[in-house]
């Protein structure tokens, strides 16, 4: 068997083939995007490279669900449910072509090199967002009320029961200041403080209703948790529902891969596929233990 060798990053793909003839192609998907199918049980990643008929695809049989990880997965290729292979065609390719569960049979393959070893590597950047105007720089790694949730994607980062962007001030919503409200000035903002009038009583136990919204209780148009003139006491143990938003990219490299197409082999140390961008991109809904 011959053997070519390709590091890092593939842009013309030879190989010879022992009757001495040699075959050229095109191996070069760095301008295309990264695509997907499928669900658990059976994955697709793949890229069409419409200008030259030739496809690359990752094929991945997993019971878990690949694009909800926190954490690098390794799949080893191993010939049967991981596998890759670098196909090229007769004619154009249609989108959907790896999103069937029965592949057309036109345009027909005319060149295929499975890769039956080597790894396959994804990676995943995750962003969670309370979108509560105030940087995350700001909030890095603080979990303010200790709710579990950090306060970059806790819509309540003081544990009030009165949303952290009701508690920036519209003066610092609308960039008027870059200071963020603080009703009773005793140094601590609003959105950090859990008794924002200083009048002894948690704002969170200044709803009178209870329905874990402090806000809507007022005296004179005034919220009571606002209001230090008014210190009526409801004991509120119980954290309001929390939503942020969950996105996930997803990025996949192929590591090691050996590529080999009747007598004729190719090695492959590294090989980028790309990313996925926001390959989920969600609500989540939780609910704070007290």
């Amino acid at each position: 068997m011959k053997k070519l060798i390709l590091l890092i990053t593939i842009s013309i793909f030879i190989a010879s083939c022992n009757d001495g003839d040699v075959i050229v192609t095109t191996f070069d998907f760095d301008n295309e995007s990264l695509s997907n199918c499928g669900e658990e049980g059976g994955y697709v990643l793949f890229k069409i490279n419409s200008d030259t008929n030739e496809s690359i695809s990752l094929s991945l049989s997993t019971n878990e669900n690949i694009y909800e990880a926190t954490e690098e997965q390794v799949f080893e290729l191993n010939g049967e449910g991981n596998i890759v292979h670098y196909r090229k065609y007769s004619g154009a390719l249609a989108g959907d072509y790896f999103c069937n569960n029965v592949p057309p049979t036109s345009p027909a393959v005319t060149s295929e090199f499975i890769a039956a070893s080597g790894d396959a590597i994804l990676n995943y950047i995750i962003t969670l967002d309370d979108e509560d105007r105030r940087e995350e720089s700001f909030e890095s790694d603080l979990d303010t009320d200790g709710d579990g949730l950090l306060d970059y994607y806790d819509i309540d980062d003081d544990g009030d029961n009165v949303l952290t962007y009701n508690e920036l001030g519209s003066d610092f919503i609308d960039g008027i200041t870059d200071t963020p409200q603080d009703s009773d000035n005793d140094g601590t903002y609003d959105y950090l403080d859990t008794d924002d009038d200083n009048d002894g009583i948690l704002t969170r136990n200044e709803d009178l209703d209870g329905n874990l919204d402090p806000s809507n209780d007022e005296t004179d148009e005034v919220p009571n948790y606002l209001n230090s003139a008014v210190t009526i006491e409801t004991t509120i143990n119980e954290y309001r529902v929390h939503t942020y938003n969950y996105n996930s990219d997803i990025s996949v490299l192929l590591s090691n891969i050996v590529l080999i197409g009747g007598d004729n082999e190719v090695i492959q140390q590294t090989l980028s596929l790309g990313t996925i961008e926001a390959i989920i991109n969600a609500p989540i809904t939780v609910t704070p233990p007290f």
